[in-house]
């Protein structure tokens, strides 16, 4: 644990925090050299803390520790002092707080070059890497972390990054022990035995032996944290948790007294500690975008440090009302909630309180739109299970302010059920092995992997193997034109490989992957059976089943969909293939419809359910109303981010690993923050032929890098918003 302490503290330090870092550096530094002596004094070092002894005068290594930000900054102007004052130095230990790693490869080239100077640099990780390898050391690094560590948990608080509704120390308490109790607790355990033993715990924060509350004072603090319920309605929630939780947890006095026990406030503490570690990367990812986002539409960056803030926030904002929209879709029986992926109004109130200027032609809420997305769509794997594990929190807590007994809200959810899937998760599916081999896995790739482990069946359409097939056939025509002659967006999955940092030269090889010349369409279905268990099988016979009023408003809705896309985009669409289209979408939809009519009504007891990121079928029961004269079924359509919350809170989520649940995705989107353009694929190629020499590696690193920036300039989404890119989204998939 003090390695996480260490960690915390080095991230902490502020520049009057000098002193503090020559004391942990000089012990660290001790421990390997014996002649170390150090030389800092208020008259002047000349440039240098320490040096090892030298018996033939002047010093060869000098050692110079720095909190500064700018480390490069510093490097070079210390080196530049000693090459003055110390001109006999070979080398040069620099000591600091910061993350650094391989970023100083190229200064230490110039030094040597222009200086004759070694630079050996000791940042963040050397000291986190080394602390346990003496007593002296651990010492050293508590010492530190008591300093700055403890007073910044305390003032801190132990919860979120700031939401009006959880502002109080009972819910921002609540909040943190939820996560903590659900990163703990076995799977099996019940929801409603997870929230109040959290709950239970929360309320005990801050006390012990000599600071006990009454068993009536616990009572109100889990009331305050859910005042919509009679107080009598917890207490026998509460009392079944203290007594669940013993002596382990929590130590009773005579007199019915408690106290969290000891290693509960260490077992809590240490969780603070590597949630505020977690922040901490969060927040430098948060800095990333920003910068790419300003830089993108020529904001001056001294808006950087504020938009980066409110960036931060609106992020929070956005899991918390998400979470809310899971538990009333559960409440309430619909999922239409669910559906907004563009978090308008989430992120309006976000702006209002905001202090980000009014700037000519900039619109910041664009920009909070693409940099919430991109937060919640990030592949970084620590950043992914941080997030998950605040929307974990917000949804139990969400679930307990409709009523406290969880459980059985959410045992109304089917316990087995089969998913036919829709093409906007086969083309995601297929895209994501774009990522294999590099230690990770896409989200759709997540999302299938656990819903297979909770036992879900999973199954295509023929229509839907021939709209995949039709859609690679569409792309291989384009990466063959010369892309001036393309007219249109890129295709999905020629967008995704080359946005990998791929060349589009070798797609059409890497599409025999998946299916050959002969019999595609039989390629295909084997190969979703056989990488994802997705198994092929029509719905035509059941669809046919169906009500013939049903089936016709369907056509109608969405040809007249396909229309107004033509007048929006001033497209030419191909009727043969609309019809087509809308023939998969129709079997798809009233095929399931007609699979449940054997089973038991209630809005998520069925079994048989299509998934899809299209949001426009959401709402298809709203606008069946409006066009058939009989009464329209219970929607079957189930959204992907809805599936993710199931499978983490269902009455399946037992069957799915913690690790797994941990990196469930927190948006199911198509796409990255815009598509490419043609422009950007001839980019793409140059960057490739600049860059040959190179190891493939390296080269769709730069690729990629590249590609993000140019398309946060010019992408759809960055004028337009996340609005029109699931449009386009939606276009460009089929």
């Amino acid at each position: 644990m003090i390695t996480n302490r260490l960690q915390l503290a080095l991230d902490r330090l502020l520049p009057s925090d000098w002193e503090r870092l020559e004391k942990l550096a000089s012990v660290f530094l001790a421990a390997e050299f014996d002649g170390l002596r150090t030389v800092a004094c208020p008259s002047g070092d000349e440039g240098r803390d320490a040096e090892l002894f030298s018996p033939e005068g002047e010093p060869k290594v000098v050692a110079q520790y720095s909190v500064a930000a700018d480390w490069r900054a510093k490097i070079n102007a210390t080196a530049r002092r000693i090459r003055a004052t110390l001109p006999d130095a070979l080398v040069l230990i620099y000591v600091t707080n910061k993350p650094i790693g391989a970023s100083a490869d190229d200064l230490k080239v110039t030094l040597r070059k222009k200086h004759g100077l070694t630079l050996d640099v000791r940042d963040r990780s050397w000291f986190c890497d080394r602390v346990l390898e003496s007593k002296a050391r651990q010492i050293a690094a508590e010492e530190l972390a008591v300093a700055i560590v403890d007073p910044y948990l305390s003032s801190a608080g132990v919860g979120p990054y700031v939401q009006a509704e959880l502002s109080s120390p009972e819910a921002m308490a609540a909040v943190t022990y939820l996560g903590l109790q659900w990163q703990d607790d076995v799977r099996e355990k019940g929801l409603t035995k997870i929230a109040f033993e959290a709950l239970v715990r929360a309320a005990l924060v801050g006390t012990d032996s000599e600071h006990r509350i009454s068993k009536q004072d616990l009572h109100a603090r889990v009331s305050k944290v859910l005042p919509g319920h009679p107080l009598g309605q917890l207490t026998c929630h509460v009392d079944s948790a203290i007594r669940r939780l013993g002596k382990a947890s929590i130590k009773q006095w005579p007199g019915e007294e408690f106290c969290l026990a000891h290693d509960e406030v260490q077992k809590f503490n240490n969780f603070r500690v590597a949630s505020s570690l977690a922040e901490a990367g969060l927040t430098a990812v948060v800095d990333r975008v920003s910068s790419l986002l300003l830089t993108a539409r020529a904001i001056p960056h001294f808006h950087q440090r504020h938009f980066a803030q409110t960036l931060r926030r609106a992020t929070d904002a956005v899991l918390f009302e998400r979470s809310q929209a899971f538990a009333m879709a559960v409440h309430s029986g619909s999922l239409a909630t669910l559906a907004d992926s563009d978090f308008k109004s989430t992120l309006i109130a976000e702006l209002a309180r905001s202090t980000l200027p009014k700037l000519p032609k900039i619109d910041w809420l664009s920009a909070l739109q693409v940099g919430v997305r991109e937060l919640l769509i990030s592949d970084d794997s620590a950043i992914q299970a941080y997030l998950r594990s605040l929307a974990d929190s917000y949804t139990l807590l969400a679930f307990l302010k409709h009523t406290p007994d969880v459980q059985a809200a959410v045992e109304k959810m089917f316990s087995h059920g089969t998913l036919w899937l829709d093409t906007t998760i086969v083309l995601p599916l297929i895209a994501d092995t774009l990522a294999a081999g590099e230690d990770s896995k896409g989200r759709f790739s997540r999302m299938v992997e656990a819903a297979l482990d909770a036992g879900l069946e999973l199954c295509v359409t023929p229509g839907v193997i021939e709209e995949v097939e039709r859609h690679m056939n569409k792309a291989l025509t384009c990466v063959r034109l010369a892309f001036g002659q393309w007219q249109g967006s890129i295709p999905y999955l020629l967008d995704r490989y080359v946005a990998s940092g791929r060349s589009s030269t070798s797609f059409p090889s890497w599409l025999e992957n998946f299916r050959g010349e002969a019999r595609p369409l039989q390629d295909l279905a084997d190969y979703l059976r056989e990488t994802f268990h997705i198994v092929e099988r029509s719905l035509e016979d059941e669809s046919k089943s169906a009500s013939n009023e049903l089936r016709y408003a369907l056509q109608q809705i969405w040809h007249e969909r396909y229309e107004r896309r033509r007048e929006r985009y001033g497209t030419t669409l191909d009727e043969m293939a609309i019809t087509r289209l809308v023939s998969h979408d129709v079997e798809c939809y009233a095929g399931v419809v007609h699979l449940r009519t054997r089973e038991r009504s209630s809005p998520f007891g069925y079994s048989a359910w299509w998934l899809t990121v299209d949001r426009q079928a959401f709402d298809l029961k709203t606008r069946l109303r409006l066009v058939m004269s009989e009464t329209p079924p219970d929607s079957p359509v189930m959204s992907a981010d809805f599936l993710v919350n199931y499978l983490a809170f269902g009455p399946l989520r037992r069957r799915v690993t913690k690790h797994a649940e941990s990196h469930l995705p927190l948006l199911m989107v198509l796409g990255n923050v815009a598509q490419l353009t043609p422009e950007l694929m001839i980019e793409a190629e140059n960057v490739r032929n600049q860059l040959k020499d190179l190891p493939e590696r390296l080269i769709r690193r730069e690729v990629r890098d590249r590609l993000d920036r140019a398309r946060a300039s010019i992408g759809p989404i960055a004028s337009q918003g996340m609005g029109e890119v699931d449009e386009v989204d939606d276009a460009v998939q089929r």
